[in-house]
């Protein structure tokens, strides 16, 4: 039994913080803006799930949000707590300034000299936990898609470890003209909506995102069961169409919790909707797990969050069933197997369970975490 327990939680999405997210979910109801994407031969608007009233571009006020959610996901510690508190950061943009002064040079509508302003992601955590009283000790990880729930895993290692008593984990990710260019240059992008497993799916919608957990030794129904990560992939961006690489980290994840198929309450698929990933996902989850098994997505209510996902729809997914429901998966009509189906409406939920939740990134990089909910 894991005794790595999640205390708390907090979010900022597209659809606002954690209860305004759970109720535009609940209700359908959901938020989405629109980005401009420059490319050589065309000058598009794509959707996108942007964080509501931000400025683009404005630093300050993306570290005030992340201070925001940090501060309410410690808001039960006291001061010493928090100097036993270490904070990992998970991301795909490591350098955010570096990126924006790369894009300077790269598009002509936007075209000034190069500069830096030497900040960073990883800079806004020595800041955070400096400004909040945490432990000096921050890391930032940066492994794509994967970015957060290897964060988180690394903060289960460094508490089981006894180097600290808590781990603040917080995923982030912000829009780029350089991301969203590179996932349109590969026609991963959708002109419409995420359709997960489905026969029509035609790719994903980015978004940003801002979610922390934390985790420690605490007395709380939440805890984490078990994980594995693995990199192994067929090239950089995909993994093989059996999804064998899927396969392993799944089978690997629940061998080291001591469960078998037949324990996993619910799967949150990673589910990008792109063609060949959700093909090589559905495919690896019919190998190892019964037809009746309920299994949903969650990219459709916020984006695809890259590096902040693990995180984000962990919070979400933890949300919504304290909530009473487990949401549907919203964009799905045909499914790409007419075997497996995710839920297509919420499902009512109010008991004990034990979740997997799936992440698979670029460069091969793919992780299974497994959480418990045990009520007193």
């Amino acid at each position: 039994m894991a005794d790595i327990k999640i205390l708390n939680y907090a979010l900022q999405s597209a659809q606002g913080n954690l209860q305004n997210t759970i109720h535009a979910i609940k209700n359908s109801s959901l938020s989405i803006a629109s980005k401009r994407v420059v490319m050589q031969d065309e000058d598009i608007e794509i959707p996108y799930f942007l964080l509501k009233n931000r400025v683009e571009d404005n630093f300050k006020e993306i570290y005030k949000a992340l201070k925001d959610v940090v501060q309410e996901s410690i808001s039960g510690l006291d001061d010493i707590q928090k100097q036993k508190t270490a904070l990992l950061l998970g991301t795909s943009l490591v350098d955010a300034n570096l990126v924006k002064a790369v894009e300077s040079t790269l598009y002509e509508y936007k075209k000034t000299p190069y500069y830096s302003q030497k900040r960073s992601i990883d800079s806004f955590g020595k800041d955070l936990a400096q400004e909040l009283g945490l432990n000096s000790f921050t890391m930032t990880i940066s492994t794509a898609c994967t970015s957060s729930v290897n964060a988180l895993l690394e903060a289960k290692n460094l508490i089981l470890s006894e180097t600290f008593e808590y781990v603040i984990v917080v995923g982030v990710e912000i829009s780029s003209d350089m991301m969203s260019n590179g996932f349109s240059s590969m026609k991963l992008l959708s002109n419409d909506a995420q359709k997960p497993f489905d026969i029509a799916r035609d790719g994903l919608v980015l978004g940003e995102g801002i979610a922390s957990i934390l985790i420690g030794k605490g007395d709380a129904p939440w805890s984490i069961r078990s994980g594995y990560s693995n990199c192994h992939s067929v090239n950089i961006t995909s993994v093989s169409p059996s999804g064998q690489e899927y396969v392993e980290v799944m089978q690997k994840a629940m061998q080291e919790g001591g469960l078998t198929q037949n324990d996993i309450t619910l799967l949150k698929a990673h589910a990008t909707s792109t063609p060949t990933n959700d093909l090589s996902e559905m495919n690896a989850i019919a190998e190892v797990f019964d037809p009746s098994l309920d299994f949903t997505a969650l990219k459709p209510y916020t984006g695809h969050t890259l590096g902040a996902c693990g995180v984000l729809e962990l919070a979400i997914l933890i949300g919504t069933i304290e909530d009473g429901f487990i949401p549907k998966t919203i964009g799905h009509t045909v499914s790409i197997n007419r075997d497996y189906i995710p839920l297509l409406e919420h499902k009512a939920f109010n008991g004990n369970g034990i979740f997997m939740l799936n992440y698979f990134g670029f460069g091969g990089n793919n992780t299974s975490l497994i959480i418990q909910r045990e009520l007193t």
